[in-house]
């Protein structure tokens, strides 16, 4: 008995859109594999550059460049990560000063896990939510860049602009549309150099000459959130 024609169409149609969701599955994961590569390629670009800073120094006289290398290893969330960074900047030093180093390291990196409890997400969406509008601190949505930069530091927030977005669309705030954060508004700036170093510190933050003007907008928009989050921290009269 030859088989109906609409039933061969039918399988047909059914084939073709089981090929195309493996398509379109495939390419998802490959555009979240690109921004992976794309974020450890920054961490790395970053670790690079002091590294040959360090090459080109004298016996590591200068204490900021040595805290710097210390607080951008025990920025990476990945432990092996760290690890390696570690074992990287090691092969530079003396054998009396690798014991320190490491205890620095471990140091550190405890300092920012307990400063990631300094802001509760309720707190934070009080501020973002205060501070996002016509006239207001985040009154364009590149300017989200700033408010990661700070969150990433002082709040443990994804180091991952896509998944910080996630994050902040996560909190309980009303926001209008036209200021809410956005990925494709923030995605670039959030591979700047200086997004590496503690913006809570900013006398030892390090930026490249490109880098200069968006360092400065960044700079003024963590200040003024900064101040947001101690008036919103003081008790209540």
């Amino acid at each position: 008995m030859e088989e109906d024609p609409q039933e061969k169409m039918n399988e047909l149609t059914a084939l073709l859109a089981k090929y195309f969701n493996g398509i379109q599955q495939m390419q998802e994961e490959n555009k979240q594999l690109r921004q992976r590569v794309a974020t450890l390629e920054s961490e790395n670009a970053a670790l690079t550059e002091t590294l040959e800073q360090w090459k080109n120094g004298d016996e590591w006289s200068s204490r900021v460049t040595y805290d710097n290398v210390v607080d951008q290893i025990a920025s990476l969330e990945d432990a092996s990560k760290r690890d390696d960074a570690r074992r990287m900047f090691e092969a530079l030093l003396k054998k009396s000063q690798v014991t320190q180093f490491r205890k620095d390291i471990k140091h550190r990196v405890k300092e920012l896990n307990e400063d990631g409890d300094a802001y509760s997400d309720k707190l934070v969406a009080q501020v973002l939510e205060a501070s996002a509008g016509k006239g207001l601190i985040l009154d364009a949505k590149w300017k989200w860049a700033g408010a990661y930069w700070l969150l990433r530091w002082a709040c443990n927030y994804p180091v991952d602009a896509k998944d910080f977005c996630k994050k902040i669309g996560s909190l309980e705030m009303d926001i209008a549309a036209e200021y809410e954060c956005s990925y494709e508004s923030i995605r670039k700036l959030c591979t700047l150099s200086f997004m590496d170093y503690d913006p809570r510190h900013m006398e030892t933050v390090r930026v490249s000459k490109n880098d200069q003007g968006m360092f400065s907008q960044c700079r003024e928009i963590v200040l003024k959130l900064l101040d947001e989050f101690q008036n919103a921290s003081l008790p209540q009269e």
